[in-house]
């Protein structure tokens, strides 16, 4: 059996790797930091290689992943956790200020499992707390959603947020032409500063715009 470790150690170059370090540095910077604020604690779900939270400036740092590796990325001040995301720690209920979750939800079994997630998620917030994800959208790169051997669930702008409103969650933002699909496009080039340009486009502006952005309370 194919493990998550075996996946992304195969699917990323060093290169690549490093590449994607600077898109998160100013992704985190330009735009992810409005929503989080020095003294929140912060909990990333599927955190993989923890290019987000080991970036994102905050009083309290929590990875979830099953990969193994995700310990060894991890920066110092990371707590680390290898569980499936839809079995925290009860210890985590109602400690976080935010949840955050990037090209994730594709890679479950089931709906029902994006379902359980978002609901285990919902459970980890302080009432008033957010959730961020930034999601693959197959209305906008369609047949390419395929392209990844672990892509399993399909989704779109309005399935994940009737997700999140039957997780219990009022949805404030949704960009839906946020980022490209993938850092591994032949199409686009390895440059980590075109980030911030291309997040000050209007959002009908954006060219290859293949994921989605969405913020939404736990009221």
């Amino acid at each position: 059996m194919i493990t998550v470790k075996q996946v992304y150690s195969h699917r990323f170059s060093p290169s690549e790797n490093e590449y994607r370090k600077q898109v998160w540095n100013i992704l985190c910077s330009s735009f992810l930091q409005q929503f989080i604020r020095p003294s929140d604690a912060v909990i990333d779900i599927g955190a993989g290689y923890c290019e987000f939270i080991n970036t994102i400036k905050c009083r309290k740092k929590i990875a979830i992943d099953i990969n193994p590796d995700t310990r060894i990325h991890a920066a110092k001040n990371v707590d680390v956790i290898q569980t499936p995301a839809h079995k925290p720690p009860s210890s985590l209920r109602h400690q976080a200020h935010v949840v955050f979750m990037s090209n994730f939800l594709e890679h479950l079994e089931s709906k029902d499992e994006v379902l359980a997630v978002l609901i285990a998620a919902r459970a980890l917030l302080k009432k008033g707390g957010t959730i961020l994800i930034m999601q693959p959208n197959i209305d906008l790169v369609k047949e390419r959603y395929w392209d990844f051997f672990d892509h399993k669930v399909v989704l779109n702008g309005p399935s994940v947020i009737e997700a999140l409103e039957l997780a219990g969650f009022t949805k404030d933002v949704y960009i839906k032409r946020f980022l490209p699909y993938t850092a591994k496009s032949r199409y686009i080039p390895k440059f980590s500063s075109l980030t911030r340009f291309y997040l000050l486009l209007p959002e009908f502006l954006r060219p290859f715009a293949g994921q989605s952005f969405f913020s939404a309370r736990n009221i």
